[in-house]
């Protein structure tokens, strides 16, 4: 396994996450990351669309409404 960020193998424990996943951290830059995801990350462009609609004082609810959430 190795960071993500640096890709340095100096990794160690770091704890569960809510979850219950286990949490690593590097010692090298100090990323800490799980093994493997099981959330996609938000692309930029939906991303920046959200703080867009946040910054026009439209509620979170609202937001994940206009993109079909829920």
């Amino acid at each position: 396994m190795h960071c993500p960020q640096c890709n340095s193998k100096n990794i160690v424990k770091n704890g569960h996450t809510h979850y219950g996943k286990q949490r690593f951290k590097c010692h090298d830059c100090g990323r800490q990351f799980v093994e493997s995801l099981t959330r996609q990350p938000i692309d930029l462009s939906t991303r920046e669309l959200i703080d867009k609609l946040l910054l026009e004082r439209i509620s979170l609810r609202g937001c994940l409404k206009s993109f079909g959430q829920i």
